[in-house]
């Protein structure tokens, strides 16, 4: 790919990245209506089209709703090509999300990546990339594995301080006469469709979320029942809003009935999903000299400072205007082996570091380092939202957030393509999405069918997400799943439909 496309490509997906921040300033002002104006309208994933699930185990569920080529498809505004919506689905209580990859900037196709990780039960195509490597910082059991010198969006698994007022999962009982219930959380600003979730007087609202039935309890009695649910006052007493199965059952139960409630103690942490901004920050120091750095593992260097390269880093790097290699001695300390003043290219050593320099600023001062010196390295990154991720990879715009659509169709392509999206809500649901044409074709290498960005949006949301984001599609959407007792297969299509390697992907793991 030439140098100018790859350019032309970065600055098309900064600036759609943009404009979706932007769409989300006018979401404040303008009614939902007013966002879906002019958006293509969504079919249900109504039961008529749906195919049988699949259980993949740790809760995990794969979904799917075919719409068939012609006007079953095109009834449903969908492509007439015909349309497949796949989806994967777990909780964080029972499930961990990780990025596959096989270092940078090597690629390979989902098989492959799906096959690095035993514990992986599902899996999405990830990042936009090109021939340098993805587009968008990657980040490995809190460390930073790879980014470019530029602020990039991600998306992954984050590890939050609970704040007990904005709520948190939880596990407990309710018990109310002589039934028992299950709690799943503790003041959550947005319950799970299948919930029973306590709020207590030091809830951060005025008013609780509404459930499908709530109930008042005072004095270790049921007080007050809405069959039918109500936001009502923390204040009130303790309010319990109840979604899903559990809420008729519970609209039937009689006031004054003796309550005990047991809930543990607040986590101090807890694990979510997000999407945030980031950048890499780091240094590599001696006694007298420390050099910054703002890249990692990025192919084409940082021009505006330097770059680290680790072991992650499969290839010959470019040379820097200045180089510094970096290996350890037997106890494991890092020593500067060479100082290339005028830069080479190299690989990095077992254990060791690459620094290419590449300002001015970092040359000076990359070439007052000496053969022999101690150093130590430390790196990290700066997060907008200030989220502290475990695990995350690159991502496109933002379609939803705190429950609000805030896609603006108007300033996005309506085209019908293959799509690969992810959804998420507070209690720990997380959603793997894909739309396809659902059935092999010879299509000449560009994939067709499928379903706009915003439809893919809308189906999260019906599904239960409140926070969405696109990935890279057309013909890198791609999904897997492992099926107990068969192995992996291809989700979004058949297997013998062809595979685009990718840079990395997205997975749903056991946690045990």
């Amino acid at each position: 790919m030439k140098k100018s496309q790859v350019s032309n490509k970065r600055r098309a997906i900064k600036l759609i990245a943009f404009l979706s921040l932007s769409s989300f300033g006018l979401a404040g002002v303008m009614p939902a209506s007013a966002a879906l104006s002019d958006c293509i309208s969504t079919p249900t994933l109504d039961k008529a089209h749906q195919l049988p699930d699949q259980a993949l185990g740790s809760g995990v569920k794969a979904q799917s709703w075919q719409w068939e080529p012609g006007t079953d498809a095109q009834k449903a505004s969908l492509s007439s090509l015909g349309a497949k919506v796949s989806v994967v689905t777990g909780n964080l209580r029972y499930i961990t999300f990780g990025v596959l990859h096989e270092g940078i900037p090597r690629s390979q196709d989902l098989r492959v990546l799906s096959n690095s990780n035993e514990k992986s039960m599902a899996s999405l195509n990830g990042d936009y990339f090109d021939s340098s490597g993805p587009w968008n910082a990657m980040i490995q059991n809190g460390q930073v594995l790879y980014s470019p010198p530029d602020q990039t969006g991600v998306v992954g698994l984050i590890r939050k301080p609970i704040v007990e007022s904005k709520g948190y999962r939880s596990t407990g009982t309710l018990t109310i006469g002589t039934r028992k219930f299950n709690i799943s959380g503790v003041n959550q600003l947005a319950p799970g469709r299948t919930s029973l979730v306590i709020y207590r007087s030091n809830f951060s609202g005025k008013l609780t979320p509404k459930g499908q039935t709530t109930l008042v309890l005072k004095a270790g009695k049921v007080y007050k029942i809405y069959p039918k649910g109500a936001s009502v006052s923390s204040k009130s007493g303790t309010v319990v809003q109840v979604n899903g199965y559990l809420a008729p059952i519970v609209a039937k139960l009689k006031t004054k009935s003796s309550v005990k409630l047991s809930l543990p103690p607040v986590p101090k942490f807890e694990d979510r999903m997000a999407a945030d901004t980031v950048s890499a920050t780091g240094s590599i120091s001696s006694k007298s000299n420390t050099l910054i750095f703002d890249a990692v593992n990025f192919t084409n260097l940082s021009s505006s400072g330097s770059t680290l390269f680790d072991e992650n880093f499969k290839d010959v790097t470019r040379a820097g205007r200045s180089t510094l290699r970096i290996v350890p001695d037997i106890t494991g300390k890092l020593f500067i082996k060479n100082v290339y003043k005028s830069g080479v290219q190299t690989r990095v050593d077992p254990g060791g570091y690459i620094i290419q320099a590449s300002s001015s600023s970092a040359v000076t001062t990359a070439r007052k380092f000496q053969v022999g010196d101690a150093v130590t390295i430390s790196r990290a990154f700066q997060a907008d939202a200030r989220s502290q991720f475990v695990t995350a990879a690159g991502r496109g715009p933002r379609m939803v957030q705190g429950g609000k659509l805030i896609w603006i169709c108007s300033l996005h392509s309506k085209e019908h393509r293959p799509r690969s999206a992810i959804g998420w809500n507070q209690d720990g649901q997380v959603w793997l999405m894909t739309s396809s044409r659902g059935y092999d074709a010879y299509d000449f290498g560009y994939r067709q069918g499928g379903s706009t960005s915003s439809q893919m949006a809308i189906w999260l949301m019906q599904l239960g997400a409140t926070d969405a984001v696109l990935l890279d599609g057309g013909g890198s959407t791609t999904m897997q799943i492992n099926q107990p007792d068969i192995g992996w297969q291809r989700f979004d299509l058949p297997n013998e439909a062809w595979w685009r390697e990718l840079s990395n992907a997205f997975s749903i793991d056991r946690k045990n």
